[in-house]
Parts: C-alpha cells; structure tokens; sequence
C-alpha cells in the first residue's frame, strides 16, 4: 500500500509541531530497528496523537509507517481518501471484523514495509502498561503463515522476506507539559521462529505467547509502577536525588524504575521504607497545592527563608528576567496568543493523556495565522509591499520562529522560576493569607530536609543489598565523580556538585 503526499504533509507538520512544544525528543538504542525487513513496530500508547507523531517523526533512517486506525476515521469520502493517502489502514472496531485490515497488513509486509500498532489499544494516563490486545501477533504471525505456504515473487519479481515485531517505548517525564521532554527506547527485535510452529497448531496459543513477550520486551524499555502514589514518590525522590536535573535526564527510565522497584520490594519488609514513600508524597502533594517547585524550596536550603533572603533572591531574579525580557520581548509578544490559548486548552482537557494533544492542535491552528499576519505585517510596512521585500520578509520570519523555539527553554525555566520566587515572597513578606502559607512554606522546608536525611540514609543503606538501590547508587556516584574537584568550580555547578558530597562520606 503506497505512501501518498498527504503522509509527507503529515510528518511535516508533525515535525514542526513537535520541535515547537517539546526541548528534546532522545532517541536510544536506534540502531536495534532492522533496516531491511518488513516489521511490526509495537510503541506504548500513553500520549493520544503525540505517539504516533513521535514515532513517525524520529524512526530511524525516516523509514515509513503505516498505521491502524478506526475505521469511523474513513466514513466520510474526503477523510478517507486522506488517510489512505497518508498510508493509514481501517481497523473495524464494531463488529470486529479485519479480514480486509489483515489483508492490506499482509500486503504491505510482504513488499518490505512497515506496519506501527499500538498494543494496547486506546491511549491511557496509567502508571502502567495497559492490557495488550493480540491484533498485533495475530498479524504477524499470519504473515509469517503466508509466506511460508506462498513463497512465490512478489509483482516486482522480489521474494518475501521473513518479518519481525520490534518493542518500542515512548516515555514522557511530564507528558501534558511545554517544553518537556520525550524518551524514545527501541527494544531487541521478536522474530517468529519461535511462535510460527505454536501457532499453525493453535493459533490463539501462539499469539498469546508472543503477545506476553511483547509485553515483557516493553515493560524493560518504559516506567512502570503499580499505583500512582509509588511513581510520584519516585519522581519526588528522583528530583531530591538529582538536584538540577528538572528535564531531560540521560538515564531516567533505569532511575525511576529502580526507585519503583525497591520502594515496592523493600516496603515490604521495612515500615521505615512506606513512611519514607508516604512522606515524599506527602511533599509533592504539598508543592502542587501551593503552586511551587522543589527546586524553589531547594533555593533556601542552607538558609532560613527569612523576608531579607527571600526579597533579596527575589530582587536578583526579578532584575536579571527584566534585562533578558528586553531581548526576548518581541518574541513573548507575537506568540502571546499562542500561550494563552494552550493554557486554556490544557484547564480545558479532563484527560490527562489529551492535553498535550490539545494543546498541539490549537498551536497548529494558530501559529500559521500569526506568522502569516506577521509575514504581511514585515512586507508591507518594512519593505513596503516590494517582491524583494517579499523575500527577506519571509527569511525574517523564518528566522525569528527558529530564534524563538531555539532560546526559549531557558527563558521558559526562569519565567516558572521567577513565578516561584514571587510566590514565596508574597506569603512570607507581604504575608497574605493570615500568615498561613508562610507557615506551611517554612514547614515545607523542612520536610525537604528531613526527606532528602531519609533518602540518602536508605540509598547508602540497601546499596549493597539491593540490586535497584545499587543502580540508583551508581548514577549518583557517576555524577559526582564527573564534576571533579568541587573546590575548583564555581557558581551553579560548585552548588550542584556539593550536593553530591554525601555519596564520599562512610
């Protein structure tokens, strides 16, 4: 089944969009994805349209996809022409009859190419893997069937070609947020030698087995935990653990899931471990109700948030975002709208895996309309309507979109910062609220304290006992020993670097 105009339209717009409200797409283990086979890619599905999106978009070697998709996507004439277009093929969820899906998958595996499912089925917000459908393996290892009784040349005169189902995770640290991050992780190919003789004697055997190893193969390459309670202490830990590193963290799956996995394990034998996990939720939970991050508790740590501290800090920020607003300033205001639009469309969304889909949609709607109006706005009054005016207009706003979405991750992180620090300064200096969110801010910081005692104490004493503990332990100590001697450094990184000393002491 061929790849139409509309499929490259698609990427296009996918790779514009993704660049604009993700920092960072990190791709591992690409080279895992076989080049000349036909395959059955298989991703996690946790992120509505932003998935297959991703998956399209960062493939190695940019290697074509099709796609399933309900077939109540094809009903009108126009809509399904696109699709089919784009590559995408129909799947009858009603009355769950694929022979047709089946044929044109069978098909397209059979001339090489590539077929992206997803699973498990329909995109979710939980803080595991879902159920697997078996669509997927029954696929494959029909295919597998047809060339093994049909091995004839395909109408070009090439042979079929043995197929595989590869693993993919798609992680998000922060799935629903601008500018965060995205992790895509390619397992070890499934090949069907294994299920193909199971199979031709029980069908539904043979797919379950491979469905099972799907899983599996999956589950090693995202984060998975059993309650969303183990996974937010473990993202509060991972924050204390591994001060500054806020987005884009080169070993955050293996971290995360070990701090899953020995807080679950070792919380069975040890009340200590559950008050521990209770007490970082419990900070977390406070954070979010008082709209603050830890690393702005974080900035007071080594002092008492006193008014002179917190109004002098404040100060500080306040005058650096004002001298760096007056270079970015053109930029804050012609993508205002933008922003306040994809605020509404998050408030807006009560799922939590269609924000980040929201969010994109109305950027895609609005971005255009604004850069064309801006483009209009530049030709006309800069260059006065000229056709050589035409040309550096549009270089003009080519080149400020790229500006703009290149140096906003760092105004981004001072704005939030900023925000922090005035909130801070508005409940212990000007003490609205009766007073009472000073006192809960003061009592935050010590939580901090006393969590950040707890989890340095239980790292170092299941390091040697405890495989997942012994993970985290290596990626601390890695850290530290990469910055070096801490007398010889200075500003941000001296103060990173000395929040890793405790890992030297004992």
């Amino acid at each position: 089944m061929p790849f139409g105009l509309g499929h490259e339209l698609v990427i296009l717009i996918s790779r514009a969009s993704l660049w604009s409200f993700f920092t960072d797409i990190k791709l591992e283990h690409a080279e895992r994805a076989p080049k000349d086979i036909p395959l059955i890619v298989a991703a996690t599905h946790h992120n509505m349209i932003c998935d297959p999106a991703v998956l399209s978009v960062t493939y190695p070697e940019q290697r074509r996809l099709h796609y399933w998709a309900k077939n109540t996507l094809f009903k009108n004439p126009h809509a399904s022409a696109f699709f089919t277009n784009c590559g995408v093929l129909p799947v009858d969820r009603t009355t769950k009859d694929n022979a047709l899906l089946y044929k044109h998958t069978l098909e397209s595996l059979r001339i090489g190419e590539s077929i992206a499912v997803f699973p498990e089925g329909t995109s979710h917000s939980l803080p595991h893997l879902g159920v697997f459908k078996d669509g997927a393996s029954f696929a494959a290892l029909e295919y597998a069937k047809s060339i093994v009784e049909d091995p004839s040349p395909n109408a070009d005169g090439s042979l079929p070609k043995s197929m595989a189902v590869l693993p993919v995770g798609i992680v998000y640290p922060q799935k629903s947020k601008y500018r965060s991050s995205v992790i895509v992780q390619y397992g070890e190919p499934i090949y069907m030698d294994k299920y193909l003789p199971i199979f031709l004697k029980d069908p539904k055997k043979g797919a379950k087995m491979l469905t099972h190893d799907m899983k599996e193969a999956i589950e090693k390459l995202t984060v998975n935990a059993p309650d969303w309670h183990v996974r937010d202490a473990s993202e509060m830990a991972r924050h204390l653990l591994f001060p500054g590193e806020v987005g884009m963290m080169k070993d955050y799956v293996p971290v995360i899931q070990s701090l899953i996995n020995s807080f679950v394990t070792l919380g069975m034998e040890d009340k200590y471990v559950i008050k521990l996990q209770e007490s970082l939720l419990a900070y977390k939970l406070e954070l979010d109700d008082l709209l603050l991050m830890d690393s702005h508790i974080a900035n007071y740590n080594e002092k008492n948030i006193t008014k002179a501290a917190t109004s002098i800090n404040l100060l500080r920020q306040t005058a650096a975002s004002l001298v760096d607003l007056l270079l970015f300033f053109s930029g804050v205001l012609v993508h205002l709208p933008l922003y306040i639009a994809g605020h509404y469309a998050g408030k807006m969304t009560i799922f939590e895996e269609a924000r980040a889909q929201g969010k994109i949609v109305y950027g895609i709607a609005l971005l255009p309309v604004m850069y064309f109006v801006g483009f209009l706005l530049a030709w006309y009054t800069l260059f006065g309507g000229t056709f050589f005016g035409m040309l550096v207009a549009m270089a003009t706003t080519g080149v400020f979109f790229w500006y703009h979405n290149v140096s906003i991750d760092e105004r981004y992180d001072n704005f939030k910062d900023l925000l922090g620090r005035w909130r801070i300064f508005d409940a212990t200096v000007l003490g609205r609220g009766m007073w009472r969110r000073k006192e809960r801010i003061l009592k935050l910081k010590e939580l901090r304290q006393a969590n950040l005692t707890a989890l340095r104490a239980f790292i170092k004493e299941h390091k040697s006992d405890n495989d997942d503990v012994h993970v985290v332990w290596d990626a601390i100590r890695t850290r530290s020993q990469a910055f070096g001697d801490v007398s010889r450094l200075h500003g941000r990184r001296r103060k990173l670097a000395k929040q890793y000393e405790w890992s030297f002491e004992g």
